[in-house]
């Protein structure tokens, strides 16, 4: 009587929640996403990316004047926006918030539609997908919020939600094609971030292949339209953008992209395969799902591109730990369905099991948000003060290899950044190469070359411009474990306070603030 009475209860509390429309559950987490501590400004990239977007509405050009380190269209995602704040009278900030919502209201009707039309949870009920998915994409991300992968994947899931369709063999309800074309070209957004993302959708589509016993199978409307818009994208770089396929590219390709923060590996990996196993504990006793190793195979194929990249940033990780999280949800579901319909003495253990492992999966949606949030530390307020207190608009010039260092501090009191690149990345991983004894022979000797020939051009930046601030990493800056800067001491500062012109350079400024990471110089009023 007992296991019929708990039973009872726990499909009662599910049916009190499912009586409730998924409109209004999904308004809740967005009303919710409203109160958290993180906007898209606050992000390190994201702010940084609205620096660009400013520079090339100005007048400037990209990887000739501005030397970013991604493709063009990181740029190209967020200056919509950024245009369209200048028309309006708005912050760029606030622009780029609104877009970020507006990706997720689309990424959910596109989902809504799929789900509805294919009705592939329809044995699990489909009113808690939609509140689970707004979780993931509005409140998980944490910090992470407005980034390119958060986009990305945010347009990213209708199209998982397709291929859980596309497995299904009913050729009773086949896709309609203006779907998937919708699908395939919110889809693509995530390879024109970055296009080692297409592991993450290749490796799904070939588990559908291989269930369909052809490779057939993986010749779709929405395949066609991503590969059409990403060979499209690569003509108009080649054409328009010239100067990043040349030696620029080469550069990033010896320094930046090589870089790689291998210690962090060691919080990832396991990570991955804690999820992985709790679905398969969850999947154990009954017929394993096709949507569940689907998002699981998506999973995989996002945390391998994570590993090529080699820096494990929740940014990086962010499309791996979102589909994994969600085919953990769909397999504690999945067991949950099995527990109710069981009518004998297990029934009440099995619903309590159920219980405590849905409450671990809602448990790491938490940490995982809370982990986001605490990897990215805002500049603080005194800091902020500091520097508006001396000017209203200064021009800014960074000594660090931290983007997080001059961003966002430098739009949060109104600044002009003055350098072509976004950190001291050519000085800095030159210098560690050459510290390690990475290369050798022709390449040490560009290497040396590349940090004699970017110690000048930031010593004549500074002498040239005389910038009003001058920004540096502290010397006992706080490490922490996700960070890079935070494996080894600043070598970059150790480096520039060792150059004799930057030291004659330095005695134009005092030193005005400091904060756990972040040193402030302003220039002195008797400078000349």
């Amino acid at each position: 009587m007992g296991s019929v009475r708990n039973i009872s209860t726990a499909t009662g509390f599910a049916s009190s929640i499912g009586s409730l429309s998924p409109v209004w559950l999904v308004a809740a987490v967005v009303v919710f996403s409203f109160f958290m501590p993180w906007t898209a400004g606050d992000n390190t990239d994201v702010s940084w990316l609205v620096v660009i977007c400013e520079k090339v509405l100005d007048g400037q050009k990209l990887y000739v004047d501005i030397l970013e380190t991604n493709p063009p269209f990181s740029v190209a995602l967020y200056i919509g926006p950024v245009w369209l704040s200048h028309r309006l009278g708005i912050s760029a900030e606030s622009a780029v918030e609104c877009f970020i919502y507006l990706v997720f209201f689309v990424s959910m009707a596109l989902s809504a539609v799929v789900i509805e039309r294919s009705r592939i949870f329809a044995d699990l009920k489909t009113q808690w997908i939609y509140p689970a998915l707004a979780v993931l994409l509005l409140i998980m991300p944490g910090n992470v919020f407005g980034q390119r992968e958060h986009v990305g994947t945010m347009l990213f899931m209708p199209m998982l939600l397709l291929m859980m369709w596309r497995i299904e063999r009913r050729p009773d309800a086949p896709v309609p094609l203006g779907l998937a074309v919708a699908v395939g070209l919110a889809g693509s957004v995530l390879l024109l971030v970055k296009p080692h993302w297409a592991t993450g959708i290749v490796l799904p589509y070939l588990f559908i292949a291989w269930r369909k016993r052809s490779l057939m199978a993986c010749l779709t409307a929405e395949n066609v339209v991503i590969f059409t818009v990403c060979a499209a994208y690569l003509v108009s770089v080649y054409l328009w953008f010239p100067d990043f396929l040349g030696a620029f590219l080469q550069l990033l390709m010896r320094y930046y992209v090589s870089l790689r923060a291998n210690i962090n590996m060691l919080a990832a990996l396991p990570t991955f395969i804690v999820f992985v196993v709790f679905t398969v504990f969850q999947m154990r006793k009954s017929v394993w799902r096709d949507d569940v190793a689907l998002a699981m195979a998506s999973a995989a194929g996002f945390f391998i591109s994570m590993l090529y990249l080699g820096k494990y940033w929740p940014n990086h990780q962010y499309p791996y730990q979102t589909t994994m999280v969600f085919a953990m949800l769909l397999a504690v579901a999945s067991r949950w369905r099995v527990a109710t319909g069981l009518a004998n003495a297990e029934a009440a253990s099995e619903v309590a099991s159920v219980k405590l492992h849905a409450a671990a999966a809602l448990a790491v949606v938490a940490a995982l948000s809370v982990t986001h949030h605490q990897f990215y530390q805002l500049p603080e307020k005194s800091l902020v003060d500091a520097i508006k207190s001396r000017y209203a608009s200064p021009s800014i010039v960074q000594v660090s290899s931290d983007l997080s260092v001059g961003n966002p501090l430098t739009r949060m009191t109104n600044g002009r950044w003055l350098s072509a690149y976004a950190h001291d990345w050519v000085g800095t991983y030159a210098l560690w190469g050459l510290m390690r004894g990475t290369y050798q022979g022709e390449d040490e000797r560009i290497a040396r070359r590349d940090l004699d020939d970017y110690t000048r051009y930031l010593n004549s930046l500074i002498r040239d411009n005389k910038p009003d601030i001058i920004l540096m990493d502290r010397m006992d800056k706080k490490k922490s474990a996700w960070s890079l800067t935070g494996d080894f001491p600043p070598i970059w500062i150790v480096w520039m306070r060792q150059n004799a012109d930057f030291q004659t350079l330095m005695g134009d400024y005092e030193e005005i603030a400091s904060g756990d990471y972040i040193e402030v110089y302003a220039r002195r009023p008797d400078a000349h």
